[in-house]
């Protein structure tokens, strides 16, 4: 998908979310869901053509106030609007994600254990990880390496999802993710080339996909389902490595919640 046909149908799936008696505006005779694109321009500010325009993903001039102004309109999270932004307008920091994997970033991810931890790009890819991770989380060996990817084992892996408690809320929340790295990310081919194999493999997904939900992973709090069909509940941190943009080291500590 380009950028400007993700910039449209994001704006197209939260103007549907909206309720128009929230604004002021009779809900009867919509022949869709949701606000009208000439109820976002008032509501924004901006002349019903330029919002039209917008949302058809047509090269125009936007100011950062217009854009904020919009996202007030369609009750985005800050996160929801720091991804709009660098839609619209970039990244002003692009990177290319490291080729290499720092020899002490393996220290550090090995220093970990016994607690699991491994390393992540940006686009998900799992690239190493201790033997609490292969132990507790998953065991990335035991596929191909074209696979070794967060969302992807969500959707494709059979082994990999039913160790996932509460499935269907932990793989939103992954695509979710997904479209933040994806949004922020230089190399868009790394993020393209998995939602394009996604797309041919899994029907889930691509009604998952639909969704365009977005949000960022930094702290929170995972459910892995054990072999003997007993649920490990952990809390984990995402850090990116320092001088190395676009790496992430994610660290699993087990939490003090009841296990079932």
């Amino acid at each position: 998908m380009s950028r400007n046909a993700a910039v449209k149908d994001f704006l197209v799936k939260h103007r549907a979310k909206l309720n128009p008696s929230d604004y002021g505006f009779s809900p009867l005779n919509r022949r869709v869901s949701g606000l009208r694109r000439e109820e976002v321009a008032q509501l924004a500010a901006v002349s019903v053509s330029w919002y039209t325009w917008l949302e058809q993903g047509r090269e125009i001039s936007i100011s950062p106030a217009a854009l904020q102004r919009i996202g007030k309109v369609l009750k985005l999270s800050p996160v929801e609007q720091q991804y709009l932004n660098t839609m619209v307008f970039g990244n002003d920091a692009p990177h290319q994600a490291p080729t290499l994997l720092p020899a002490e970033v393996m220290a550090m991810v090995d220093a970990l254990n016994p607690h699991p931890a491994f390393v992540r790009r940006d686009n998900m890819d799992i690239l190493y990880w201790n033997q609490a991770a292969q132990m507790q989380i998953f065991d990335w060996s035991a596929i191909a390496e074209a696979d070794r990817n967060s969302l992807k084992l969500m959707f494709v892996c059979p082994a990999y999802k039913q160790k996932i408690y509460q499935w269907e809320q932990a793989a939103r929340h992954t695509i979710a993710a997904f479209r933040a790295y994806q949004a922020a990310g230089s190399n868009r081919d790394d993020f393209t080339a998995i939602v394009d194999d996604l797309t041919a493999r899994s029907s889930e997904f691509r009604t998952m996909w639909d969704y365009h939900d977005v949000r960022k992973i930094g702290t929170g709090n995972k459910a892995i389902i054990n072999n003997d069909g007993r649920v490990s509940h952990y809390t984990y941190t995402s850090l990116e490595v320092e001088h190395s943009p676009g790496l992430y080291l994610i660290f699993y500590l087990p939490s003090d919640q009841p296990q079932s």
